[in-house]
């Protein structure tokens, strides 16, 4: 039996222009059909103007638009190989030139999934009308967790900055309880989370009772405030700062001060981007073990996460990009929760009462499985996928692999007052 994959194209831009396309054979069809909608702003009634620089921002997002769409007709095709129908249909959320919406409620009655809006004027407008829909609510855009917290349907994929927190604080107290523990606060956009760390790492009564151990600087996007005066040479320092690539100044400052303390342990943790700027420099990472929280990382080594990625190689001719392989593990977490909740048949379970689904031959995600944390009772859910990596070795590694520190022996001084060198 030939399988088909229905794209309804609902906008007019010729790269998005499809026809219903004919996946293969398939051993057995599922009678269910997944039904699909994405509402994204493809600006597909942008005008341009020569006179004027080009519209950056919506071609921009017209790119990820597109990358959205190559991740889910990716996961699509990889599900349709199972066995299941689909339906996929994509809508412009960006009005048209008089204001008039390009889709209404109706355009998306059915759905079994809904990806977008992406801009948050958009999204914040749309969302009762999504949720009347019964569908499930796949937020690609950061949002306010208020935002989810009144329907068990919305799901925002980006992983939550507030759940890396918690797997930081909980290792930070496992290792660096007794060392000299300085949090570099930059300010600014990064408050609220500074702020959850501060929260999260007074909660636990040991460190109150040990409160000197603990020391606070309150730096700025491109200062380190008083920091080098707070590294103890007798010590064991842990620097923890939690500033994004805004604060690139500061992250460089941090690192030339820790340069400089060249004869003194210290050891940092991380925000996320830490791992992508350019000027850090991999002698400063090994020498502090520098340790970050990290999410969404494709699993190289699996084979069938490389698999997976020669699916997309063969429909589109190159590698995802990040939003394609994000979109594509959404899709295909939602298809497998689907999967899970499918009452198995009575016939079976005449048989064998603990009969099980198989899941055994269905696509997998490239990255882990994404793991939801619900906000409250009947509100809606997000990503709380984090693990730790270590630098160590010239490397990053899973922090659970890398040697525990040695005690801390403090350092000896010849009768000048200069450090001894081995």
């Amino acid at each position: 039996m030939k399988l088909n994959l229905n794209i309804f194209a609902k906008v007019s831009l010729l790269l998005l222009l499809s026809s219903n396309v004919a996946l293969g054979q398939t051993q057995q069809q599922h009678s269910d059909t997944i039904r699909v909608s994405a509402i994204l702003p493809f600006f597909t009634q942008l005008t341009f103007d020569t006179a004027a620089p080009p519209p950056r921002k919506e071609l921009r997002m017209r790119d990820v638009s597109m990358d959205i769409k190559s991740g889910i007709e990716w996961a699509a095709h990889r599900i349709s190989d199972a066995g299941y129908s689909l339906e996929l249909q994509y809508f412009d959320e960006v009005p048209d030139s008089l204001g008039v919406p390009l889709w209404t409620a109706d355009s998306i009655l059915g759905s079994d999934l809904v990806f977008g809006p992406l801009q948050t004027s958009q999204l914040t407008r749309n969302l009762r009308t999504i949720d009347r829909t019964g569908a499930e609510h796949i937020i690609l855009t950061r949002v306010n967790d208020n935002m989810l917290k009144t329907s068990t349907s919305r799901r925002a994929v980006l992983p939550s900055a507030k759940k890396s927190v918690e797997l930081l604080v909980d290792d930070l107290i496992a290792r660096h309880l007794d060392d000299n523990i300085l949090f570099l606060m930059a300010g600014g956009v990064d408050t609220e989370i500074e702020n959850e760390f501060l929260n999260l790492f007074f909660a636990d009564s040991l460190i109150l009772g040990d409160s000197l151990r603990f020391d606070t600087i309150q730096g700025t996007k491109s200062s380190i405030g008083s920091l080098s005066e707070k590294i103890d040479f007798y010590d064991r320092n842990v620097i923890v700062t939690l500033a994004s690539r805004r604060s690139r100044s500061m992250i460089s400052n941090l690192q030339m001060a820790v340069q400089v303390n060249d004869s003194t342990e210290i050891y940092v943790y991380g925000h996320p981007n830490l791992k992508d700027l350019k000027f850090i420099d991999t002698q400063f990472l090994d020498r502090t073990r520098t340790t970050i929280p990290v999410s969404g990382m494709v699993n190289w080594t699996d084979s069938l996460s490389a698999e997976a990625i020669m699916v997309y190689r063969k429909l589109f001719g190159t590698d995802p990009s990040e939003f394609a392989v994000k979109t594509h593990d959404s899709f295909i977490d939602a298809f497998l929760r689907r999967v899970e909740a499918t009452p198995m048949d009575s016939a079976i379970l005449a048989v064998d009462s603990l009969a099980q689904w198989d899941f055994v031959g269905l696509p997998q995600p490239v990255c882990d499985r994404i793991q939801w944390t619900q906000l409250v009772e009947e509100g809606g859910y997000v990503n709380s996928t984090w693990e730790l990596e270590t630098y160590h070795m010239n490397r990053w590694c899973d922090t659970d692999t890398v040697p525990v520190l040695l005690p801390f022996v403090e350092p000896e001084l010849d009768e000048e007052g200069f450090f001894i060198r081995d």
